[in-house]
């Protein structure tokens, strides 16, 4: 009985306070979709992720257009430079979840603006085992971190930290690209966080929740 409680122990992502900033691995992720609401029917069209290793990008990337099942508004093709074509003959969400969701294992999970790429997969696929992994692994937007960390910006948008902090760019609002431009981000807010004596993900986490009442503080003198 006891080797069935060790195996199930390494499947589940250690308590975040254990999850040390140096050995941590996390996995940055973004998505494209056909619209900003869907909670009324938009889907994801994109995903992309990239991991950072002890504090280096990794080389382990996934990338893949995925077919909505539903129509593509050109207005939105216009934005991230998918069309309806590139998507004919792509798989369905619900047929690469599962290698989606091992992609992540149980790494950190990162994005710019998360909650947005959560909502997407949870409303999309409610129960499944992707969704579980935003409920199991620790979840860190960097929007938030570069917030707290350095609240004397102008704006946090993504393009807008990444010239601040010289990050070579990517092709924006393609889920690839803005993986690997937030990955570099996530770089520079950790060793900023290892500066100020934060450990591990537990402070992390912290940290990022600190932003809320920066961000409050700083409303009518900021744009974000």
């Amino acid at each position: 009985m006891k080797s069935i409680f060790n195996f199930l122990g390494s499947l589940l992502p250690k308590k975040f306070h254990d999850r040390k900033i140096n050995d941590e691995t996390f996995c940055v992720i973004d998505t494209e979709t056909t619209g900003l609401n869907v909670k009324s029917g938009d889907r994801i069209i994109s995903f992309a992720g990239i991991k950072v290793s002890s504090l280096e990008l990794s080389k382990e990337v996934y990338d893949q257009l995925i077919d909505p099942e539903r129509d593509l508004p050109l207005a939105s093709s216009k934005i991230h430079g998918i069309f309806p074509w590139d998507l004919e003959g792509k798989p369905k969400i619900r047929e690469v979840e599962h290698e989606i969701s091992n992609f992540i294992s149980t790494s950190s999970i990162v994005g710019h603006n998360v909650q947005f790429d959560q909502d997407c997969i949870v409303t999309t696929m409610p129960m499944s085992e992707l969704a579980l992994k935003f409920k199991t692994n620790p979840v860190l937007d960097t929007f938030s971190l570069s917030i707290s960390l350095f609240p004397e910006l102008e704006s946090y948008e993504l393009s807008d930290l990444c010239n601040k902090f010289k990050i070579k760019p990517e092709p924006r609002h393609t889920a690839l690209g803005d993986s690997i431009m937030t990955a570099k981000l996530l770089i520079i807010l950790l060793n900023k966080a290892l500066e100020k004596g934060a450990k591990s993900v537990y402070d992390l986490n912290k940290i990022m929740k600190q932003s809320y009442a920066i961000s409050k503080h700083l409303k009518e003198k900021r744009h974000f």
